[in-house]
């Protein structure tokens, strides 16, 4: 049914694994439509009372695929602010579930992966896993609503730092900052994810659902907004001189030169 995500259904918790491992879970187009889709499905399925949400092999998500921008660069397509606000759609179909979902992040969640993890309710790490924002490397702003979720958690100047340096964020200053539930062995990832999703799905899960919309509304009311945003500034850097110069440097594995254009 699905291309390139995993999805299972087991004593009330659903399993969506992103699985493109050979790419570190990067996204493709496909992958945006069908978390989307597995997201809608969850929603309105009775036996689904908690999801986790986590990556095959070593790597949650890398982020964007950096040999397709490549290819926009090479054909002067330029990032489609249709892709961008995509990415918009597929973050809000999990704060906005109503089901709660518990990111398990293995290994590194980078870019739109962080921007995905940041939409979940809950966040648990292995202790060698680490968070990046990852889209300054690549001369880019940001889509899936990062910059805002990392800014409600965090902070505005925590939140730049983060956003302008690509600062990591390991397991351990995750759980100072409040973004991870908890932090575990690599080993026991999986286990710590269920035995949360378990506790969740044996709660009231209706007024979980109310809380969520609760909190959708009252501290995320700007998430169609700001997609819009990330969409034009997406679409604008993806044009841009220094862009070009980020691809070549990551493909090349060199230092990027930026000249501010």
């Amino acid at each position: 049914m699905y291309q390139t995500i995993l999805y299972t259904i087991e004593n009330q918790v659903a399993t969506v694994t992103i699985n493109r491992e050979e790419y570190g879970n990067a996204f493709s187009e496909t992958t945006y439509q069908e978390i989307i889709d597995v997201m809608a499905d969850i929603d309105q399925n009775p036996e689904v009372k908690a999801v986790i949400l986590t990556g095959a092999g070593k790597y949650f998500c890398a982020g964007g695929d950096v040999k397709y921008f490549q290819h926009l660069i090479d054909t002067g397509q330029g990032i489609p602010e249709e892709g961008v606000l995509k990415t918009g759609e597929m973050v809000r179909s999990i704060r906005r579930n109503s089901k709660p979902v518990i990111a398990a992040i293995n290994g590194v969640a980078a870019g739109a992966g962080l921007g995905l993890a940041l939409s979940c309710d809950f966040i648990v790490m292995g202790t060698q896993s680490r968070l990046l924002t990852a889209f300054i490397n690549m001369a880019f702003p940001g889509d899936t609503g990062l910059m805002y979720n990392l800014q409600q958690a965090l902070g505005s100047y925590r939140t730049m730092k983060h956003i302008m340096l690509n600062e990591p964020i390991n397991a351990e200053l995750a759980v100072e900052y409040g973004l991870a539930y908890s932090k575990v062995a690599d080993e026991d990832l999986l286990d710590e994810a269920q035995a949360l999703a378990q506790k969740l799905a044996h709660g009231p899960t209706q007024t979980i659902a109310y809380q969520k919309a609760l909190l959708a509304s009252v501290l995320y009311p700007q998430m169609d907004e700001t997609n819009r945003l990330e969409a034009k500034y997406m679409r604008a850097s993806s044009l841009s001189g220094d862009h070009s110069e980020a691809v070549e440097a990551f493909l090349s594995k060199r230092q990027p030169k930026f000249k501010g254009n």
